[in-house]
């Protein structure tokens, strides 16, 4: 059964404020887990995904009734460091909202089950610099239309409130096209030093 939408959000902005606070007192990226002792080399899954998502009309999505919004994301650690991607664009205004992801800081397992992760970055809006990101991928099945999850929020300056939010968690339901793949772990996904991965599935 899955956590109630409030319980959700609470924890997902509770995560979200903790993973700020560490990156401020640590100077360096958020973990992918907890920490442990040091010389951890075990690899972690990671995640990519693209396709696109459509407004539901709640009041709850920055996403209008029927507006679309594209999406290609990645995110996990490779070679001792968080490793990802994100570009998004809103098509529901003029000019268009496009987010271009410039760094992952951190890789996180989710509350919806084994498949869930969320990943965390610094990103640009519409060539503008100092907004950070957060979403969050599930990859429910095979195909991916109309079950797997995607939501974004973004934040500026990276504090909550969010400032744009849009996707599953937003009422926006599942993605109406594309694919969420979670990828087995290989030998290069080592996390940052002193770092362990959240569990798997």
């Amino acid at each position: 059964m899955r956590p109630p939408a409030s319980f959700v959000r609470a924890m997902r902005s509770i995560i979200y404020i903790v993973s700020i606070g560490l990156l401020v007192v640590a100077s360096h990226p958020v973990s992918a887990g907890i920490p442990g002792p040091g010389g951890n080399e075990v690899p972690c899954d990671f995640v990519t995904g693209g396709g696109f998502i459509v407004g539901s009309g709640s009041p709850a999505s920055s996403l209008p009734a029927g507006a679309k919004a594209n999406f290609g994301v990645g995110g996990g650690v490779k070679n001792g460091a968080f490793w990802g991607h994100l570009e998004y664009n809103d098509h529901s205004t003029n000019p268009p909202i496009q987010v271009h992801g410039t760094s992952v800081t951190g890789y996180f397992q989710g509350l919806n089950g084994p498949n869930d992760r969320i990943i965390t970055g610094t990103a640009q809006v519409n060539g503008t610099s100092g907004f950070t990101y957060r979403v969050e991928v599930n990859d429910i099945m095979e195909p991916g239309r109309d079950a797997d999850e995607f939501t974004i929020e973004l934040f500026n300056p990276p504090t909550v409130p969010d400032v744009y939010h849009a996707g599953f968690e937003y009422q926006d339901g599942p993605i109406q096209g594309g694919n969420i793949q979670l990828h087995k772990a290989n030998p290069s996904n080592t996390p940052p030093p002193d770092f362990t991965c959240s569990a798997g599935p």
